[in-house]
Parts: structure tokens; sequence; C-alpha cells
């Protein structure tokens, strides 16, 4: 319940404001605040980290998809002068379909860390027929959580206990943060498979269909967080 009233609270804000012709980019207007992990044509995936008391300057965004790692309190601040401010709680989720210039502060306690995936070309992004009844929420619903979808894109959390895996499934083009990295099993359809390590912090991009099934083979749970587009 209060993690719907935060979703409300923040999409209303965010859609308050387009951006403006010329974009005034975080990463080049607050780059203590604002680190750039992954970017292409399509996507780019940017770590936001508000010290206790830090604020950032005016800047723009594409459409974008966030996650709250570590949440707390924040003001934020509209071209017009209009404040608002808010709470988001860790695991909070949202999307802007626009846009948004704004500037933002934590006025909270502690620190605030948010992964942004921020969609750069959002109508011309290759369209992908998936298999939906392979979809991973569909196929391992305990390991799969969608935080938001729309007709364009889903957001899904993905936790993998020790020692689990999922069922095969299908992804269409996706963009990805891990949460809480880990050592994993790559199994593909004809058996065959591959053992990666992702530490925390590493991004993937993927722009076709992928099939697979994926096992924990470590010792601690692995979280991701995961913009999927249809």
């Amino acid at each position: 319940m209060y993690k719907f009233i935060y979703l409300t609270l923040l999409i209303i804000l965010a859609s308050c404001t387009s951006v403006t012709s010329k974009m005034l980019l975080p990463e080049q207007v607050s780059p203590d605040v604002y680190d750039v992990l992954l970017e292409n044509e399509d996507v780019k995936i940017l770590n936001v980290s508000f010290p206790p008391g830090k604020g950032d300057n005016m800047h723009d965004h594409y459409p974008f998809t966030f996650y709250v790692v570590d949440g707390g309190k924040l003001e934020v601040t509209l071209p017009d002068g209009k404040v608002n401010e808010m709470e988001a709680g860790d695991g909070f989720s949202g999307h802007n379909e626009k846009g948004v210039r704004h500037r933002v502060k934590n006025i909270g306690e502690k620190p605030v860390n948010i992964i942004l995936v921020e969609h750069k070309n959002l109508a011309s992004t290759k369209l992908l027929e998936v298999e939906k009844t392979l979809a991973p929420e569909n196929v391992s619903p305990d390991i799969y959580k969608v935080l938001f979808e729309n007709d364009e894109l889903k957001a899904v959390e993905a936790t993998f206990p020790a020692g689990e895996s999922d069922l095969m499934h299908e992804h269409g083009a996706y963009a990805a943060y891990i949460i809480e990295g880990g050592e994993v099993q790559m199994i593909n359809p004809d058996g065959t498979s591959l053992n990666r390590n992702f530490p925390d912090g590493a991004t993937a991009f993927s722009s076709n269909v992928q099939r697979h099934q994926v096992k924990n083979i470590g010792d601690s749970d692995i979280r991701v967080f995961m913009v999927e587009y249809k």
C-alpha cells in the first residue's frame, strides 16, 4: 500500500515538466552524483548517489525507469520553483514516460542510492517476438517480480536465493543492473551451460531475444533489476 502511494507521488511529480529543447545531462552538471555505468544509442544506466544533505544541479532526463537501492527522504525542485518532499523506501520503483527537468536533494539522515535506466530511443527500440508463456515472471514467479509494466516495457526485480534456479524462460531486449552479485550457471536450451560471475554493480544490455535458465551456484543471494522492452 505504501509503495503504491510513493509510486503515485513520484510519477505525478516526474510528469509535471517535460524536457526542454537543450538537455542538461545530469552526469555533466552533477558528476559527483551521477555516474554513467553503461550507455549506448538506446539506453543509459546511471548510478545516482545522494549523501545526507547532498543536492544536484538542475538537469534533464530522458524517459526513465528507476529502482531505489537505499531509500530516504528527498526534496525535488522544478524549474518554476515548486518544491515537493517525498520518501522512497528500499526497493521502490517507478517510471516516467516523458522525461523531466528538476533538481533533487537528500534531506534525510542516510544516503540515498538509485539506479536509473534512461530510455534514449524508446520509440525505435527493436520489437522482438517473445514467447509470452515463457516470460520469466510466468514460469518462475517466486524469483521474478514485476514492479512496473506498460505497453512499451516492464521493470522486473529478480531474486535468486543461494542454490536456487529459475525455469527455462525468454527475454526480449533488456537493460540490467546487478544489485547483489554472485556466481551463476547459465543453461541454454540445448543443455550446454556456462558459469559466470557477476559482481555487485555490474550492468548488461541485450538487443536480442534470449532463452535460458539461470541457477545461483554461489553462497549468497543474487538480486537483479531489469528493464525489458516489448
